[in-house]
């Protein structure tokens, strides 16, 4: 048999809640007070209520509907909600409607609070500088400024240079530092973060990445075809004129190359770089600048060496003569190696030279010295005779690689790198 008082009697919570909006008579309240004197597990749960109701005073009261309240009692009425209901529990409903209405509004004030910090991050937020400047014609032009504002995340709309070059100036958090990026004009793109930002179209010529602050993590470019992450360095990333891929050059440092939807990346080398097309992964990274050797026809000694670019963004490199003396070695280096002649009774072996320094034949109107841009696909040729090197080997196979060991400069940065030719072959068994 239930028994009413106990039924009807309200949790202490309830009670609580009660005491802080001033509805308890005098002697529940006498009674109340003495009991949170007794349990402090009751005092904290009071501070708690105040701290929530002084928070909820701050909420803007919304009234309700006139005859709010009529129309829930008759629809819930109409549901059969009220079918098996004990006489007396009506009042711990009053009591349980209360609770559960200052818990709501609690619970709104909470989700008000957190919708407001997470407004914050997504609304467009100053994260550096960004400066539009004349567009270059070559490699190291000049440019003139047009036009300085602030560097703003998440935007509604996405920056779009249009028919102008702009240089991007990030702080990274740590004193002193930061990080550049130079866009080529009818760029498109957006940043959400000052350490991601989303390449929707165009060339990045140039980002000079520094490291972040502690938890940070790497710089992250996103493109229609590949996410590229770098900790430290410098690199190109564009997006092909028409579309169907991403180009991934590194100068400086190295850098991580995934598929847009994929977690397997590859790593780009500084002098290397890569390709990515949609719904595909990295191709494996390759030198920027491929060296051919062969044979020049109608000569037997007469060797023509090639440098290619065979990347994706202008390089400056040098020529065979150092006339400068920038370097301490030689710029380009062959290599020869030449197998024994054979005698009974001993095994075969090969031999391999001292590297030996190839000097350009004379060609007029052509210029050896110093450096050249290259674009891509663009070459840097020279012949060289190699008859005093061979003069007083045997008559037998003869293997000729180049070896490149000047220095790589471009937009994204500068290298030193190495470059070798495959194998040349010559039989001078019939010399």
């Amino acid at each position: 048999m239930l028994d009413d008082e106990r039924t009807t009697q309200p949790a202490a919570g309830a009670q609580l809640l009660s005491y802080v909006l001033g509805e308890l008579d005098a002697d529940s309240q006498v009674a109340l007070e003495k009991r949170v004197a007794a349990e402090p597990a009751l005092k904290d749960e009071l501070d708690e209520i105040r701290g929530h109701m002084r928070l909820h005073q701050d909420v803007r009261k919304v009234a309700p509907r006139r005859g709010s309240f009529e129309r829930l009692r008759g629809r819930m009425k109409k549901e059969g909600a009220f079918e098996g209901a004990i006489p007396g529990v009506h009042a711990m409903l009053r009591r349980s409607f209360l609770v559960a209405m200052a818990v709501g509004m609690v619970a709104i004030v909470l989700l008000a609070a957190f919708s407001r910090s997470q407004t914050g991050v997504a609304a467009p937020d100053v994260i550096g500088e960004i400066i539009y400047t004349s567009p270059t014609v070559s490699v190291g032009q000049r440019r003139d400024v047009v036009e300085r504002a602030s560097l703003q995340a998440n935007r509604d709309k996405p920056y779009d240079t249009g028919a102008y070059d702009a240089f991007i100036w990030l702080p990274t958090g740590v004193s002193n530092t930061f990080s550049t990026i130079e866009a080529t004009e009818n760029t498109e793109f957006q940043f959400s973060t000052p350490r991601r930002v989303e390449l929707v179209r165009g060339n990045f010529r140039r980002i000079e990445v520094q490291p972040g602050g502690v938890g940070d993590g790497p710089f992250e470019v996103k493109t229609p075809h590949a996410r590229v992450q770098v900790e430290e360095g410098s690199l190109t990333v564009s997006v092909a004129r028409d579309g169907s891929e991403t180009q991934i050059s590194v100068g400086r440092g190295s850098a991580r190359v995934y598929g847009l939807e994929s977690e397997r990346s590859i790593p780009v080398v500084a002098g290397y770089c890569t390709s990515v097309q949609r719904g595909k992964l990295p191709d494996p990274s390759r030198p920027v600048l491929k060296l051919l050797l062969a044979r020049v026809p109608g000569t037997e000694y007469m060797v023509s060496a090639t440098l290619v670019n065979d990347g994706y963004a202008p390089f400056k490199v040098r020529r065979a003569v150092d006339s400068e003396r920038a370097f301490k070695e030689p710029i380009y280096l062959l290599h020869v190696s030449h197998a024994s002649e054979y005698e009974p009774d001993t095994l075969p072996e090969n031999i391999t030279l001292p590297p030996w320094q190839p000097i350009p034949a004379p060609d007029p109107g052509v210029d050896h010295t110093g450096d050249m841009w290259l674009n891509p696909g663009e070459i840097y040729r020279f012949n060289f005779d190699v008859s005093p090197l061979l003069v007083m080997t045997p008559r037998v196979e003869h293997w000729l690689r180049l070896e490149y060991r000047g220095d790589l400069y471009g937009p994204q940065g500068e290298a030193r790198v190495r470059i070798q030719s495959p194998n040349l072959k010559l039989d001078l068994r019939s010399r």
